[in-house]
């Protein structure tokens, strides 16, 4: 499968026993790069990518899309998990979002999720 949104692209590829999940993404500059992810250890991997990416922007204003990019574009959809539950035992509860073979585990504030879903 290949996803175009606006100048940039993606595609998925699975092996045929689900073990292992190839991700490539072309940028702006026709380079494509691919990242090989395995069912057993996806979840370090992608926990990690986003875990960079929050301390690089952690302080920035956060990024605005134009209103048919990224997550604007009307081809992106959520993914919906396969379960959801909440962990507690450290400072903060955890939310973990199980997708088959990738588990992400996200901190997050109750207070401020609190006021996120009583302003829908």
């Amino acid at each position: 499968m290949v996803k175009k949104i606006g100048s940039k692209a993606w595609r998925v590829q699975v092996s045929d026993d689900g073990a292992i999940i190839g991700l490539g993404v072309r940028t702006e500059t026709d380079r494509e790069y691919e990242v090989l992810l395995s069912a057993v250890d996806s979840t370090p991997i992608v926990t990690d990518l986003l875990g960079e990416m929050v301390r690089t922007h952690r302080g920035k204003p956060p990024r605005e899309f134009a209103p048919n990019a990224g997550p604007n574009h009307f081809k992106s959809v959520p993914v919906q998990p396969l379960s959801t539950r909440i962990e507690h035992g450290g400072e903060k509860p955890v939310l973990v979002l199980d997708f088959g073979g990738t588990v992400l585990k996200v901190a997050i504030d109750p207070a401020q999720l609190q006021r996120d879903l009583s302003a829908l």
